[in-house]
């Protein structure tokens, strides 16, 4: 599969299959600090000042790249 940074790479299949289940296909990892922000706001409940004052200040990064 091709990754984003990483260029073509392998990735395991699926170890079991369910008849009653579709799959859509093994996905690319994600990039470092791409779900920094869902993760910060979602999981952690951070305010987007808190947010935006991390990200300006290096403490944290957001990777864009899709």
């Amino acid at each position: 599969m091709k990754h984003p940074t990483a260029g073509r790479i392998a990735v395991p299949g699926p170890a079991v299959r369910f008849s009653s289940f579709s799959s859509c296909g093994p996905m690319p990892p994600p990039l470092i600090g791409q779900h920094t922000v869902q993760v910060l706001r979602d999981t952690l409940s951070y305010s987007d000042d808190i947010i935006k004052t991390l990200l300006d200040s290096g403490a944290v990064a957001q990777n864009e790249e899709s």
